[in-house]
C-alpha cells in the first residue's frame, strides 16, 4: 500500500492511497487542473483513479470533485448528509452511504466512521489492502 498527501490544509485536501494496481482518492477539495498537476507529481494519471470518497461538504474537502468525476470518470461516494449539504455535488451521481458503512472497491475495503466535526455527515475511513492486509486511516 502506497498512501500521497496531496494536499491539506484549508486551500484543499486530497489523498491517494494506492494498493495492488488500484487507486481510491480521500477528498477532492482542489480544482482539476491542481489536482492533475499534483497526481502527476506522483506519476499518477488521474484516470487511472477509480473511485473518491468524500468525508464531508466542506469546500476545502469536495471542490474538484464533481468535475473530476465527469472528466476522468470516477466513481463518486459520500454520505447522505454530505451530499444533502454540497451544493457543488448538485446534478453529480453520487454512490449514497450511511456514515459506518463498509465499501469495497477492486483491492481495496473502505470502513467508515462517523467523525466529530462541523459537518453535516463527516467520516473518516480506515482503508485495508486486501493484497497484503496493510491498512490507513484518513481522519481530517
Amino acid at each position: 500500500m502506497r498512501l500521497w498527501v496531496l494536499g491539506s490544509g484549508s486551500a484543499g485536501n486530497a489523498v491517494l492511497i494506492e494498493a495492488g494496481g488500484s487507486r481510491i482518492l480521500v477528498d477532492a477539495g482542489f480544482g482539476v487542473r491542481t489536482l492533475a498537476a499534483r497526481l502527476a507529481a506522483g506519476g499518477v494519471a488521474p484516470e487511472s483513479v477509480e473511485a473518491c470518497v468524500i468525508t464531508h461538504e466542506h469546500t476545502d474537502h469536495v471542490r474538484g470533485a464533481a468535475a473530476a468525476a465527469r472528466r476522468w470518470g470516477w466513481a463518486l461516494h459520500a454520505t447522505r448528509g454530505t451530499v444533502a449539504h454540497a451544493p457543488e455535488l448538485a446534478g453529480t451521481h453520487v454512490h449514497v452511504f450511511d456514515a459506518g458503512a463498509a465499501l469495497a472497491f477492486s483491492t481495496m475495503d473502505v470502513a467508515t466512521v462517523r467523525t466529530p466535526h462541523d459537518a453535516a455527515e463527516p467520516i473518516g475511513v480506515v482503508v485495508t489492502a486486501r493484497p497484503s492486509g496493510a491498512r490507513a486511516t484518513v481522519c481530517t
